[in-house]
């Protein structure tokens, strides 16, 4: 092997096995050539048993076993001066000698491992079992190892698990899940340890709180790394500090940093923010940091802070295609007030008389008691107490519903209109003629005024035709109604009828729908052809078919479209693969990778990250309905909703969404993820992962008309989609191969304790 650069090392294991029937023992272990003076400066090397216990004379290997070591090389860091100045060829040679044991043999002192916990359960079928489905931890390992996992029959044994999975590293609380088939053991945060123990009357904790858009343009104080004082409840920034102001050159610079937004570096605060991402020259996205955090989790973050495109199922996302919709329209027939007995009301108003240029009250009077409110429909007021009081305005009093509230139209322009001007006449029918020049006939019309809408409004149904001020009930802006109250009118336009298409081409500049028995003309009143357009998801919102941006619809509610739009020549495949499966589709962090990430950094990379194994933390964005749902052009149904596979094996089948550091398609920064649907299910039993709190997964569920839906266990411990919602965040790491533990019996009150010397 080759060592480069100060800090590599290489490492390796190998079995040594006693094939005979004889038992052995160590005799001599030697290493030659003894490193210089000189080459010990910079070089180093391990030879030990796989769980770091070290070889000795007398050691027992017995007939028919083996031991794995370990042996690893490391190029020192330090100082330069010591480095050679030319490539170095420095064969080494271990050599290992057994001879037949006699009565000096001794059974080599290997502390107990995590992995054989839940191998030693599952033997014995005692509230573990093994896997046996599809499985890949490694991205560069093929598997080797069988996999065990905790399971329980019924809600007795689920809740007993919660106190047999518990283990302490890196003085923080884990639950055990499962075993890797790279030989690790994969475990689930659990909070801070209080007093040596995991027990589930913890108290909160620091933790992140959400993410949102902070104003930092002042000349605030920033740092690496903070400090929390337990007692106070204060932060402090520490590390390599700075003051800077937010903008647009300093922005960039500061990401990744902490401040408490204050403007003395010694100052402390209850909330800290950690500096997500660039918003604009005065904001940041930022992380909130407080002492709130139930014991189980490390806060809550939403998975992703945007859920308007497909593309936030990734626990990193790059091209973003965000939906649009179409509305209905809303016109306000009244507006509403409340009324009151003190002011004055009247049967008429008189315009210029006897004041001018006002409305006047006709002989006003006030009703003394709410019970006559009803009686004041059809009835003028100014909503004043004044009897004598006057203005440019009227409320005309529609209605009055059983709350006290008047609906009212308000008629102003200084009196140059009347009742009569303001009181649109709605003429609607069940059906109607087009006449072809851009009018519409409402058959068999029956006409409403807006004055008796109130008491009205009911016969004008969702699904009736509406003209408003039409002639010979003729009007150009025909409606179709989708919902009325007292109050509005909820409407589509008729003439909304555009050309639809199943593909398109595209000729340099333009899209140009094709002309194919795909292409339909529909209007969105026309309920009764809407499947139609499940072979024909392109328009270009006109009749020409041609467009420099085109529409892709993808699902339909009601009568409401959601789509995406298309630009220079791409389809809707395209804009899938560049939103879930092109190699290069992981290049933004999503909100809870950063959080994870800037978690890992402070309490494991220093001291622990040599203990946790480089593993695949599986996002799985395969479409399980691809071939139904509304993204297919090719007969995707309108109404169903993309459907992920993350609830399937634990083989994760695409390499992108194959999460791990060693994957350059889907690479982590450190060795952390969440854990995954299937995962979270091997448990069999919700008692075995409720914590009280809703907590993420990496698995996607679905995208529906607007948002993420990404699996979650509920406060029940029940799996559950949760859309778009701050959910706690629970890390999962896996520590490598051969770990020990020192210590306890996995319960809340005693967990194992993994060695970490």
């Amino acid at each position: 092997m080759t060592l480069e650069n100060p800090g590599d090392y290489y490492e390796f294991n190998i079995d040594v096995v006693n094939a005979g029937t004889i038992n052995a023992m160590i005799d001599e272990v030697s290493i030659s050539p003894v490193l210089t003076d000189t080459q010990q400066k910079y070089l180093d090397y391990i030879v030990t048993y796989e769980d770091g216990v070290s070889l000795a004379e007398n050691q027992r290997l017995n007939a028919g076993t083996s031991e794995t070591l370990r042996i690893a090389f490391i190029y020192k860091e330090g100082d330069p001066d010591d480095y050679p100045d030319e490539d170095e060829d420095i064969p080494i040679e271990v050599s290992i000698t057994y001879v037949q044991e006699d009565e000096d043999a001794e059974d080599v002192n290997h502390p107990p491992k995590l992995y054989n916990i839940l191998k030693d359960a599952a033997e014995e079928g005692t509230y573990a079992k093994e896997y046996t489905g599809s499985h890949k931890d490694s991205f560069t390992q093929n598997p080797s190892n069988k996999i065990y996992h905790w399971y329980a029959d019924d809600d007795e044994e689920g809740t007993a698990i919660l106190d047999k999975n518990n283990v302490i590293f890196a003085n923080h609380c884990w639950q055990m899940i499962r075993t890797t088939d790279t030989g690790g053991v994969k475990m689930i945060y659990n909070g801070e340890a209080e007093d040596g123990k995991c027990l589930d009357t913890r108290g909160t904790h620091v933790g992140y709180v959400t993410k949102m858009s902070q104003y930092l343009a002042s000349n605030y104080w920033y740092g690496t790394d903070y400090t929390y004082d337990s007692t106070t409840k204060k932060f402090k920034i520490s590390g390599t500090t700075e003051q800077a102001t937010w903008n647009e050159t300093t922005g960039p610079g500061l990401i990744g940093k902490y401040t408490c937004k204050l403007t003395s570096v010694d100052g402390t605060c209850s909330t800290l923010y950690l500096v997500e991402s660039y918003y604009n020259a005065s904001n940041a996205n930022v992380l909130y940091l407080n002492s709130n955090s139930h014991y189980s989790q490390f806060g809550t973050l939403q998975f992703n802070l945007g859920s308007n495109s497909p593309s936030y199922v990734g626990y990193m996302y790059n091209a973003v295609y965000p939906y649009v919709y179409r509305t209905s329209n809303t016109e306000a027939i009244y507006d509403t007030f409340s009324l009151s007995t003190s002011y004055w009301y009247a049967d008429s108003v008189t315009w210029g008389s006897p004041v001018a240029n006002r409305y006047n009250l006709n002989n006003p009077y006030q009703v003394s008691s709410t019970a006559d409110y009803s009686s004041l429909a059809g009835k003028y007021t100014f909503r004043n107490e004044g009897e004598t009081f006057t203005n440019n305005g009227v409320y005309y009093i529609a209605g009055v519903n059983n709350t006290n509230t008047m609906f009212y139209i308000w008629l102003s322009d200084y009196g140059y209109h009347t009742l009569s001007d303001f009181n649109d006449i709605y003429t609607y029918g069940d059906s109607y003629t087009d006449n072809g020049d851009g009018t519409y006939t409402i058959n068999n019309p029956t006409t409403i005024e807006r004055k008796n809408w109130y008491t009205s409004y009911g016969n004008v149904s969702a699904g009736k035709y509406v003209c408003k001020n039409a002639i010979n009930n003729t009007c150009g802006d025909l409606r179709y109604i989708i919902s009325t109250t007292n109050k509005v009118m909820v409407y589509i336009k008729v003439a909304d009828n555009f050309k639809y298409a199943k593909g398109f081409t595209w000729d340099g500049s333009k899209y140009v729908l094709d002309n194919d028995t795909s292409v339909t003309f529909w209007n969105f009143s026309d309920k009764t052809n809407l499947t139609s357009l499940n072979n024909a998801h392109y328009t270009c919102w006109n009749t020409t078919g041609e467009c420099t941006t085109l529409t892709y619809i993808y699902y339909f509610s009601g009568l409401w479209p959601y789509y995406i739009f298309l630009k220079n020549g791409k389809s809707v495949e395209d804009a899938i693969n560049e939103m879930l499966y092109n190699d290069d589709v992981n290049t933004i962090s999503s909100t809870v990778k950063i959080g994870i990430d800037a978690w890992y950094k402070k309490y494991l990379l220093k001291d622990y990250d040599d203990y946790i194994e480089d593993i695949i933390y599986c996002n799985d964005r395969r479409q399980k309905n691809v071939d139904t749902n509304g993204w297919n052009p090719n007969g995707g149904i309108l109404s169903q909703r993309m459907e992920f596979y993350g609830e399937s094996d634990l083989s994760c089948q695409n390499d992108t969404d194959k999460f791990s550091v060693s994957n350059n398609k889907a690479k982590l920064t450190y060795k952390v993820g969440l854990m995954a649907y299937p995962e979270m299910n091997l448990s069999n039993n919700a008692n075995a992962r409720k914590t009280g709190q809703w907590y993420l997964l990496a698995s996607p569920n679905n995208f529906d008309t607007y948002s993420v839906g990404e699996w979650s266990v509920n406060a029940s411990g029940n799996m559950n989609s949760h859309e778009g919602y701050a959910d706690g965040v629970r890390p999962a790491i896996s520590l490598k191969p051969g770990t020990t533990y020192s210590t306890g019996d996995g319960s809340m009150e005693n967990p194992y304790i993994v060695s970490t010397n």
